[in-house]
């Protein structure tokens, strides 16, 4: 009995070890797994995900690039960056396709730039939820800056539920652009 219990545990431990080392849905994915996707159908996909609920309808600056998200222009060989015009609004989508081997570099600045968001106290209160919902996704050396979502009409809902709300909009985003690369 010992023996089998023995055979069956080393069978369980190899099987995790394995799993830890599988290709599965990852946001950071190596160059050579993913495929040829430009950054206009990233775009045009996000955007489609959420229809009259997209947001986003004013270029980003270079200048603000850089202020906002620390991305210089070394960093980049093109971006797709978008805010709204209407200043209450929080949502921004920055998609990156890294210049070469930049891509670590893009992925640590977008992550400052979102924990700088979620660390800002100067934020209108209804922001938030969809600020803490923010994403970064990343699919070799494209990298995706996602605080994106519909406007959360329910006034009365409780902290969970605005947050749960700004999570599920986010998601759109995200698999919106994961199906590219699958």
């Amino acid at each position: 009995m010992k023996k089998i219990t023995t055979i069956i545990m080393t069978a369980v431990v190899a099987l995790g070890v394995f799993a830890g080392c599988s290709n599965g849905s990852t946001d950071k994915e190596t160059p050579e797994n993913t495929k040829n996707v430009t950054l206009e159908e990233i775009h045009t996909a996000v955007k489609d995900a959420y229809g009259e609920n997209y947001l986003p309808n004013m270029e980003i600056p270079a200048e603000m690039l850089e202020a906002e998200f620390g991305l210089t222009k070394d960093l980049y060989a093109e971006v797709i960056a978008e805010q709204p015009m209407i200043g209450t609004h929080a949502d921004r989508v920055v998609l990156v396709k890294a210049a070469e081997g930049k891509a670590d570099a893009v992925e640590e600045a977008l992550n400052k730039a979102k924990e700088n968001k979620i660390a800002d106290t100067m934020q209108y209160p209804m922001n938030l939820p969809k600020i803490a919902a923010t994403k970064v996704v990343r699919h070799g050396d494209v990298v995706a800056f996602l605080l994106v979502g519909a406007i959360n009409e329910n006034m009365d809902a409780t902290e969970e539920e605005a947050k749960t709300f700004a999570e599920t909009e986010v998601e759109k985003a995200v698999e919106a652009i994961n199906n590219l690369f699958k």
